[in-house]
């Protein structure tokens, strides 16, 4: 009796067993499952290391006021917000990548290519000033696209980059030549736009803006400008652009005045 009662003991030792080892491999397809359901948290290191690769494409240096950490805060907002398009059973890196390569591609056109005269991408630019188009051999309103852009375009060209990134740029009469020290006649220039400045509050808003390069948002939470959100997918600040264009119309009269170069 004692040994048919050990023998009974075995098998409902091993049925328990069997039982426990069943139930495992049941639940195994569901974990696989939860695995499968990566979040955007998951994958934080490998998007970290995509920004960091593609850095060197964003050479759009010369907004003061964007570089490329302001860039990737914005394409990882991108990222989350288009998560739900991954298939994941296809790989994350290439799909992230196309991601990131199409986001930067967009911000140097929203930011620099929306604003550009029509005559880099014309097959008539000759280059500096000239072009195969006009009779006079320049760029100028004889061209209807020029007319065009110079009529809504130009003033927010020249408020978006502080320096132009064509291959010539022209001051008035005066062309930017190599020997000089920009670094110098900008601070110069600063100076003399500040002393005519004739409030203080908009005389702390210019240094913000264009010697400490603060953002658009740091000036505006400061002095308290309200964003104007209507029918905008970027924060806009009425008060501060049109501080801007008294600031650049300041700037263009001394430099037509003053022999800065």
């Amino acid at each position: 009796m004692d040994l048919l009662a050990d023998a009974l003991l075995v098998i409902c030792q091993a049925v328990k067993t069997l039982s426990s080892t069943t139930c495992k491999i049941v639940r195994k397809p569901q974990d696989q499952k939860i695995l499968m359901n990566n979040q955007y948290e998951d994958m934080q290191d490998e998007i970290e290391r995509l920004l960091a690769r593609y850095r060197s494409k964003w050479q759009l240096t010369a907004l003061a006021w964007l570089d490329y950490d302001d860039i990737s805060q914005l394409i990882r907002a991108h990222i989350y917000k288009k998560w739900h398009l991954w298939d994941q059973k296809r790989p994350f890196a290439p799909w992230c990548a196309r991601l990131i390569y199409n986001q930067i591609r967009n911000q140097i056109r929203n930011h620099y290519g929306n604003f550009a005269k029509p005559c880099l991408k014309c097959s008539h630019y000759m280059g500096g000033e000239e072009c195969s188009l006009n009779k006079s051999g320049n760029i100028s309103a004889e061209c209807g696209l020029y007319a065009k852009w110079k009529k809504k375009k130009e003033k927010a060209y020249n408020l978006k980059l502080p320096l132009s990134l064509d291959p010539a740029v022209s001051i008035g009469e005066t062309c930017i030549k190599e020997g000089i020290d920009y670094e110098e006649k900008t601070g110069t220039l600063h100076k003399l736009i500040i002393n005519k400045i004739t409030n203080e509050k908009q005389k702390e808003i210019y240094k913000m803006i264009y010697v400490d390069h603060c953002s658009d948002q740091e000036v505006a939470e400061k002095f308290g400008f309200k964003q104007d959100k209507k029918n905008r997918k970027t924060p806009r600040y009425k008060q501060l652009n049109n501080l801007k264009k008294k600031f650049y119309e300041i700037g263009k009269k001394i430099i037509e005045e003053e022999d800065l170069i």
